[in-house]
């Protein structure tokens, strides 16, 4: 888990994706993946990277004139502070209205729907429906 909370933006996120996607990677690399569907230049870029590092979610290494970025947290780490701090700050601890939230304002395909169907029967399976505890809603 992160050892602090840095606020990412969503200019950041969307940085850190293409970090995650192949790293260690260079600011150049990160624009041309990004340019393809952003129109950022490259000073926009080396900004948000500048701030990741500020922000202690980047490292980097120079490589001769080059710096190569490397993510100091996982993908997975990442969101579930993110998702994590949603639930508590947003839902105040409330599990239920989040996932009520997020399933209605997203567009699911049909696939998905059947996803979520399954996960929650996994879930019903493996936990007893009188568990009070669980009773946050």
């Amino acid at each position: 888990m992160l050892e602090v909370s840095p606020s990412i933006s969503d200019a950041e996120w969307r940085v850190m994706h293409e970090i995650w996607a192949s790293e260690p990677v260079t600011s150049s690399e990160i624009a041309v993946r990004i340019q393809e569907n952003a129109n950022w230049t490259s000073g926009t870029i080396k900004t948000l990277l500048h701030r990741l590092v500020q922000k202690n979610v980047l490292e980097f290494q120079r490589k001769g004139n080059r710096y190569l970025y490397r993510s100091k947290y996982s993908e997975t780490e990442c969101v579930d502070q993110a998702s994590g701090q949603m639930l508590h700050t947003v839902f105040k601890g409330r599990p239920v209205p989040m996932l009520e939230y997020l399933v209605k304002s997203a567009r699911l395909s049909g696939v998905e729907v059947e996803r979520l169907k399954d996960l929650l029967a996994d879930l019903q399976r493996d936990l007893p429906l009188a568990d009070s505890s669980r009773a946050r809603i």
